[in-house]
This record gives C-alpha cells, sequence and structure tokens, in this order.
C-alpha cells in the first residue's frame, strides 16, 4: 500500500469515533506483489482489466441479501457449450476457443459471489431436483420423518440475471486449428498448440437486478473487458469452488479469454454490492407463539440484540397493464428483539404491539454496513508489468 492509500485510511480513521474499528475498503486488486484498494463502481471502468482479474473482498459480517444467479443467457455471435456431461464436469477447456461455457460462467459468478462475504446464494438451477425430491416425499412411498419436506426451498429476494453480449476468444485464425482440438486436450497441451498472437480477447456482459417478488428489472449494468496481451503469462484466478467443476474454472481462468471473463464476472459484481450487498435485514415471520417469534433471519443476517420492525402487509397492489404485483401498502403493528439466532432461522421476543401473525414482515433497525471506495489510483489505469508464466 502506498503513501496515498496510508494517509487515505488515516482520515477514514480519524473520522470514526473513539474505540470504533476502521473500515475495509469493498475490494482489493491484486497484482506484481501489491494489494490496492479499488475505487467505486463509477470509476471502475477506467480500471485496466489486468487488475481486475486477482480480486481480494474484504471481510465483511453484516446482513445478507438473499440472491439467485439464474441460467446465463447467450446473444453473442459464438454458440453456447454446456460444460456437464456424462461423467460430470470436465476439466477441459478446448471449446473456449470454439464457444462460451454458458454454465462455466454462470458458476464462476456464483462463485465470486459468495466470495464476497455478502451475500446468501440460493441454488435455482438444482431447484428442478429439489422440487422433484419434495413431490417424491409427499407421494407416499418415502417414511415421513426422512422425507424432503414441501416449502422448504429458501426464497430469493432478488434474481440476477446475466446476458453475453459478445465474446471474442481472441486467437488469430491462421494460428489454430480448431478440429485438432480433441475433446479431453488438457491445459497444457491447448496452450502448447494455441498461440494467443496480439489479437484482443473481449466480453461483454449485461447484468441485470430483478426484483424476485414483482420480477421488476430495478437495475442493470453493461460491462465490457478486453485483454490486448501478447506472450503474457496467465496465471490462475482464485475460485472458491472449482473442485465442483473439475477444475474447469481454474484452467479457464489461465486463458486470455477466460481472464477476460474473471475481470468483467468481478467488476459486474462490484457494482451488485453497491446495489444490494448492503442494506438492513428484512424478513417474514415464520410462527409466532408462547414460546417465542420465529424469523426466517438466520446467522449472517441478524444477531443477537438485533431490534426489528413488524410491518403488515395489505392487500397486494396489481398493475392493471401488466398484471404484475407492485408489492403492498405496509403497517408498522410494532416491534421486536432477537434472543437467539440458529443457522436458517432466528427467535425473537416482542417488545412493542401485538402478536404478529405467519408471513408478517420485519425489517431491522441496525443500518447498513458503509461501503468505503478508494480514490482512482491512476496506477490501476495503466497495464501491470508482464508476469512469468504460471505452471500451477
Amino acid at each position: 500500500m502506498n503513501l496515498k492509500h496510508i494517509l487515505a485510511t488515516t482520515a477514514l480513521a480519524a473520522l470514526m469515533p473513539l474505540g470504533a474499528h476502521a473500515a475495509e475498503y469493498v475490494a482489493y486488486a491484486q497484482a506484481n506483489g501489491q494489494s490496492i484498494p479499488l475505487p467505486s463502481p463509477s470509476d471502475l471502468s477506467e480500471v485496466n482489466t489486468l487488475y481486475l482479474v486477482d480480486v481480494n473482498w474484504s471481510d465483511y459480517q453484516g446482513p445478507k441479501t438473499r440472491v439467485a444467479v439464474s441460467k446465463v443467457d447467450n446473444r453473442s455471435s459464438m454458440r453456447s457449450y454446456s460444460m456437464s456431461n456424462s461423467s460430470g464436469y470436465s476439466s477441459d477447456i478446448s471449446f473456449a476457443y470454439q464457444s462460451v461455457p454458458v454454465n462455466g460462467i454462470e458458476a464462476m459468478i456464483t462463485d465470486v459471489m459468495h466470495q464476497t462475504g455478502r451475500f446468501r446464494m440460493v441454488e435455482r438451477q438444482a431447484i428442478g431436483n429439489v422440487l422433484q425430491e419434495q413431490d417424491f416425499g409427499a407421494s407416499g412411498r418415502v417414511a415421513q420423518p426422512s422425507a424432503a419436506q414441501i416449502g422448504s426451498v429458501l426464497g430469493a429476494e432478488y434474481l440476477i440475471e446475466v446476458v453475453i453480449t459478445s465474446y471474442e476468444p481472441g486467437v488469430a485464425g491462421n494460428n489454430v486449428n480448431v478440429g485438432a482440438l480433441a475433446s479431453g486436450t488438457r491445459l497444457g497441451g491447448l496452450l502448447g498448440n494455441v498461440h494467443v498472437g496480439s489479437k484482443t480477447s473481449m466480453i461483454g456482459m449485461n447484468f441485470r437486478l430483478i426484483d424476485a417478488t414483482t420480477s421488476e428489472v430495478i437495475f442493470t449494468n453493461q460491462v465490457d473487458r478486453e485483454i490486448k496481451d501478447s506472450g503474457i503469462g496467465f496465471g490462475a484466478a482464485r475460485f472458491g469452488s472449482s473442485n465442483a467443476m473439475g477444475g474447469f474454472m481454474n484452467q479457464y481462468s489461465k486463458t486470455p479469454i477466460g481472464q477476460a471473463v474473471t475481470a468483467a464476472i468481478n467488476e459486474g459484481v462490484y457494482d451488485l454490492i453497491a446495489q444490494i450487498g448492503a442494506r438492513p435485514a428484512s424478513g417474514s415471520v415464520v410462527k409466532a407463539d408462547g414460546n417465542g417469534i420465529y424469523l426466517n433471519l438466520g446467522a449472517g443476517a441478524v444477531q443477537v440484540g438485533d431490534r426489528l420492525s413488524l410491518m403488515a402487509k395489505g392487500e397486494a397492489l396489481i398493475d392493471p397493464e401488466t398484471g404484475i404485483s407492485l408489492g403492498s401498502q405496509e403497517t408498522e403493528i410494532g416491534s421486536v428483539e432477537v434472543t437467539s439466532v440458529q443457522d436458517r432461522f432466528s427467535i425473537a421476543r416482542l417488545t412493542g404491539g401485538k402478536l404478529p401473525k405467519t408471513g408478517d414482515i420485519v425489517r431491522s433497525h441496525r443500518a447498513p454496513s458503509q461501503l468505503v471506495y478508494a480514490g482512482l489510483d491512476p496506477a490501476l489505469t495503466k497495464k501491470p508489468g508482464k508476469r512469468r508464466n504460471s505452471r500451477r
């Protein structure tokens, strides 16, 4: 960290109350042994793509927003490719220069959002299997104590849709014999036969944030990233769930197009944090009886001592033109205090008003964590020095 960053951190600490801990920046770019805090999302387009390939996210322990990543939609001129096969996920990346690995990119987005620590990821792609198992459990052919219970699927507050708008692998046609990239080719052999040359690898991704209740698109962001290097060594990015995909993500991230995709995902997720990654916890009453008020907010959303408002939902407001629910008017009916927190739920006591009903809304009084951004460091706008080839 250079002198400017030290002074900025010192100034930030001076503004905080005595005894408070200095806030961390949202994320840091890692390059050439340096850790440089990233600027606000409005300035991120000025940052060189290579600085967004390896990003460290700050430690965050506040409330988390429930989100689900929908299937990636490829609208580029390149055809789509599904990585799954009869034996599971493959680590073969020869298709990276022929088509768009849509489910691999989807897994990368989910993994990066999980790494930030600011989201509770709800699995959408496996939801069909989950619902099928629940229906089977309700059929009467499974012992009830072990049957999957209907209604136990955790809902998402927001859906993330990602559309691939452009995909240019950046390999010169006269340097690659696509037909020779046989299935089963591993990374070492692939890069030994494919010459990156100086052609640009480019990805365009459109991130859409959708309210899961109303289906309204509340935010969109077009991210375009490119790699313009010749002969540069590509090291693997860190993906926590890479083992679940046969090592594909770490293999893919060593390629030029893989690095452009990784940078675009990091930029898109960074902007999503500004939209929904720092907000007060909100949930619903599961049940209320003499033993307490049970909320669908667990560890990571609330903590013991948190105070929440109780809100009763009024009549649903339906848009007569679209038939879509616009939500409902809410009326405050009381307040509760959290007394116990479990992994997926919490228990609270009534501190004011009347006992709530199942489905009533709760909203935390705890202020959301402040998002701290650095100023735009001029070094981030320039290409970092070339790295030696990584053999990890």
